[in-house]
This record gives C-alpha cells, structure tokens and sequence, in this order.
C-alpha cells in the first residue's frame, strides 16, 4: 500500500472538463464503450491522437519534390552578404553583446 501512495505521490496529474450535451456525451460514450475503453481513456487517447495530428501539420515542412530541390539549391548557392545584410548583422551583435562586456 506504501508503494502505491508513493508512485501516486510522484505523479503529477491534472484534471480536464468539458462540458457538453447529453446527447454529445452519448455518442463518445458509445465509441468508448465498442473501443474497451473507459471514457477518460477514450476522451484522452482521441485528444492526444488530434493533438499529435495539429502539432505535426503545424510544425512538419511539406514540400514536393521541385519545392525541395529549390530550397536545397539556394542554400547550397546563396548569394553573398550585401552590405545592408553586414550592417544589420554587426548591429546585432552589438546589441546582443553590448551587456555582455
């Protein structure tokens, strides 16, 4: 029992509501029960199933083939600093080290 109360302990968890229709929770109810699953087990696999979803289109590059050599290509060939690009450089570096000295 100790051992049960400590691994609890260490774990942090949080709670999540939502609240919804009678009829909505219903529906989710149903797919939890034909999955085996509770429904804080269902309603927290389907989240982290869309989560994964959103956070890969959002940080995934997609590019075809043509887009990918094009990128590839620049930065293999990328034209030299113009001055423009030197000046806001050093002004960087200035500003960024100026509390370092």
């Amino acid at each position: 029992m100790a051992t049960n109360a400590k691994s609890n302990a260490k774990r942090k968890e949080t709670r999540l509501v939502a609240r919804t229709s009678a009829e909505i929770q219903e529906i989710i109810q149903r797919a939890a029960d034909y999955s085996g699953a509770t429904l804080s087990q269902f309603l927290i696999e389907s989240a982290m199933e869309k989560a994964h979803d959103v956070i890969e289109r959002t940080e995934t590059l997609h590019l075809s083939m043509a887009s990918a050599d094009a990128l590839f290509a620049a930065l293999e060939n990328s034209p030299q600093a113009n001055a423009k690009l030197l000046k806001a450089a050093q002004h960087y570096k200035d500003t960024v080290n100026a509390g370092n000295h």
